[in-house]
């Protein structure tokens, strides 16, 4: 299944402080679009399909949220304020959790305290990693696999030594053009080059 990784700089863990960032610099807002076009087509959902969330803004240890198409819950609805609400709440369920520890809310979500830089070094150690990057190849002329994982950054560019980081752990970088994208623009056309590879 395709699984992508999204690194949510500014999104606060604080669940009140999460849902209070709508409209504000840290831009959560954006999250419910790389929900929806990551996870859900029309009249259902797509269950070959995972979803990391890395919310980086803590006190103490970053938190990332899993979202499982195999294995989803009810999220409350497909509106906007429906899945900040649904990260919220397993936000607020994962709020005790010490560094490596992983909680599953009730809503199906699965949350980790754990780092992007320790998520993406399992994720690559385990399969095909692709890092989204303008200067990167062609991802229309990459082979990739329907197991492949797609790294993406939100409104914050990736710091240059994330790049570095990854790239010495087998990450690959990708190009869907010059035109820089919103991460549910790229995770749209990702799904659809996995799923037409010719």
């Amino acid at each position: 299944m395709p699984s992508f990784v999204v690194r949510c700089h500014s999104a606060p863990v604080e669940p009140k402080r999460f849902l209070a960032s709508i409209g504000s610099p840290g831009h959560v807002e954006f999250i419910a679009g790389i929900i929806t076009n990551a996870l859900f087509i029309s009249k259902g959902h797509r269950r070959d399909t995972r979803l990391y969330l890395v919310m980086e803004d803590s006190k103490d240890y970053s938190r990332t949220l899993l979202i499982d198409g195999s294995r989803i819950g009810n999220l409350g609805g497909l509106h906007e304020y429906a899945l900040l609400s649904a990260c919220a709440v397993a936000l607020e369920e994962a709020s005790q959790l010490h560094k490596g520890q992983m909680i599953t809310a009730a809503n199906g979500i699965e949350v980790e305290a754990i780092s992007f830089e320790w998520l993406v070094k399992r994720l690559a150690a385990e399969g095909s990693c692709y890092l989204l990057d303008h200067k990167g190849e062609p991802a229309s002329g990459t082979e990739l696999c329907a197991d492949s994982v797609f790294i993406l950054s939100d409104h914050v560019p990736m710091p240059r030594k994330s790049f570095n980081s990854m790239k010495r752990q087998g990450v690959k970088t990708v190009s869907l053009g010059a035109t820089l994208l919103f991460a549910s623009q790229c995770i749209t056309l990702l799904h659809q080059l996995v799923e037409s590879p010719d």
